[in-house]
């Protein structure tokens, strides 16, 4: 069997796309996704990892760290998920979609194991193991000097959570309550799932936590003799300035200080991402003993943009806000850098929200400033997961709760979508979940 196009690549991992119910499986997943490294050869530990666990900013960091590293002349392979308009978004060299022809290159180089496995005791391996594995093997077989890797869900059940190796370095962003029926309904047993990603003699890069989450942290990493590292505000990074343009910082850590470093990132939150991914490079700068080109490290900041996030679009006369915050921690984080870059300004919203979601906390940080919100929907079957957004009627019925009357039902589909923003008069935002945007985006592009 050879897969000769990605639209059959595509096809085919939507095969391996579990239930609800036998997505998360316990420690039987984990092991799967060990079983099918060892007969890949393990080349996940060939690699330097760079591991992401977190609640919000994973991905921002990801980016933020495969783009620094990528400017002191490395060669770096990103993993991300979920993807937003192409699925080589989470396999990506030197932060560029590697090519059709590669892809189905390796693809086809593991696809007797994935096949071999469908007879083991631990079953086949899921579209997001696959994925994942694919990635490791694609970096490793690619020489990559470093693997830049997010967690799907959690971390000590994950996919992602096989390496093996010392020199791991693992960031933790913020943590906070989402996926609570998955992870646990506390913040201390959502971060032990996530300190599941420390391993023996690794080093740890966190964010300031709430102090439940820095304790767990701390004794995990004493637990693993790994060496901790908290990035704080005022003493680690300071917010600067904030505008429509550019999110400026100051950085000190270690030997290193950096002044007024430009962002291209909007949104005062994602000065504490830039700061940890900063951590990281000046951490391996130390370690792997080379130099940080200061001037290469700050072109590369200001010019980095990331799908999804914080994006400002002009869609005929009218001022389009991208971001995909879909939890109340994000959610919070994403309007306050709305308050400062628009001050005094209400929105029109479009919104949607994964089934499952708390939205209820989510609009709580929305009705405020919200002139009127349109609701739509989604339902993708090409992640790793079927998604379906929640029944617009269960919002509606909630805003009535609310005594908040000014929404109304629309479609998700080109007319409807792009009418609906260009007859806005003022800033709407497109916001509630990256699957939303992902459906939105092809619209866009055309």
């Amino acid at each position: 069997m050879q897969i000769k196009t990605l639209s059959q690549f595509e096809v085919y991992l939507k095969t391996r796309i579990p239930t609800r119910e036998a997505l998360f499986v316990g420690d039987l997943g984990l092991q799967r996704a060990k079983y099918f490294m060892r007969l890949l050869s393990n080349p996940q530990n060939k690699l330097k990892v760079i591991h992401i666990a977190g609640t919000s900013g994973k991905g921002s960091t990801a980016y933020l760290t495969s783009h620094l590293l990528q400017s002191q002349g490395f060669r770096v392979g990103l993993s991300i998920s979920p993807h937003i308009f192409d699925i080589r978004e989470r396999i990506q060299i030197n932060n560029q979609l590697p090519s059709e022809k590669l892809i189905l290159k390796y693809f086809n180089q593991i696809l007797p194991i994935v096949k071999k496995m469908e007879t083991c005791r631990y079953g086949a391996p899921t579209y997001f193991e696959i994925i994942v594995g694919l990635a490791y093997y694609i970096f490793a077989q690619e020489k990559m000097d470093y693997g830049v890797i997010e967690t799907g869900l959690g971390g000590k059940l994950d996919g992602t959570n096989t390496v093996a190796s010392k020199d791991k370095i693992c960031l933790l962003t913020k943590i906070g309550l989402d996926h609570t029926e998955i992870l646990g309904n506390t913040i201390a047993e959502i971060t032990k799932e996530k300190v599941g990603i420390i391993g023996k003699q690794n080093i740890v890069i966190s964010n300031w936590q709430s102090v439940t989450s820095n304790q767990i942290i701390i004794d995990r990493c004493k637990e693993k003799n790994a060496n901790l590292y908290f990035i704080k505000p005022q003493k680690n990074y300071s917010l600067i300035s904030s505008n429509k343009t550019a999110t400026i910082l100051d950085f000190n850590f270690a030997k290193d200080n950096f002044k007024n470093i430009k962002l291209g990132l909007l949104g005062q939150h994602q000065v504490e991402n830039c700061s940890l991914a900063l951590a990281c490079l000046s951490v391996l700068a130390s370690r792997d003993k080379f130099a940080i080109d200061e001037s290469k490290m700050r072109s590369a900041l200001q010019k980095i943009s990331i799908p999804g996030r914080m994006e400002i679009r002009k869609i005929g006369k009218t001022n389009l806000i991208i971001d995909g915050a879909h939890n109340p921690q994000k959610m919070t984080a994403f309007i306050a850098s709305l308050k400062i870059i628009f001050p005094k300004q209400n929105f029109d919203f479009i919104l949607a929200f994964r089934k499952g979601k708390d939205f209820r906390n989510i609009l709580t940080e929305i009705l405020p400033i919200a002139d009127h919100v349109f609701l739509t929907d989604f339902s993708l079957s090409n992640q790793e997961n079927s998604s379906s957004s929640t029944d617009s009627k269960e919002i509606a019925s909630y805003f009535k709760k609310e005594k908040f009357s000014n929404f109304s039902i629309i479609e998700n589909n080109q007319k409807e979508i792009l009418t609906t923003i260009k007859k806005c008069k003022k800033s709407i935002v497109l916001t509630g979940s990256l699957y939303l945007i992902g459906s939105v985006y092809g619209y866009m592009q055309k």
